[in-house]
């Protein structure tokens, strides 16, 4: 299990595919603003991403990997 801090200014975020062709949570930004959680499935990603996306957003966030 992984523990994620969210920022405050993470903005809209989205799934992704990522290296490994694994599903990725991504706010769209590189470099020194990129916010990335690395997720089991498809389903795991959205369920996260709807959730960093509501107005009451958790501080941190645990996955499962």
């Amino acid at each position: 299990m992984a523990t994620y801090k969210v920022p405050q200014n993470i903005g809209k975020v989205r799934v992704a595919m990522g290296m490994g062709g694994k599903f990725t949570v991504w706010n769209g930004k590189q470099g020194k603003h990129e916010f990335a959680i690395v997720c089991r499935d498809r389903r795991q990603a959205e369920e996260i991403a709807k959730l960093l996306n509501s107005k009451d957003r958790p501080k941190e966030i645990d996955v499962h990997l």
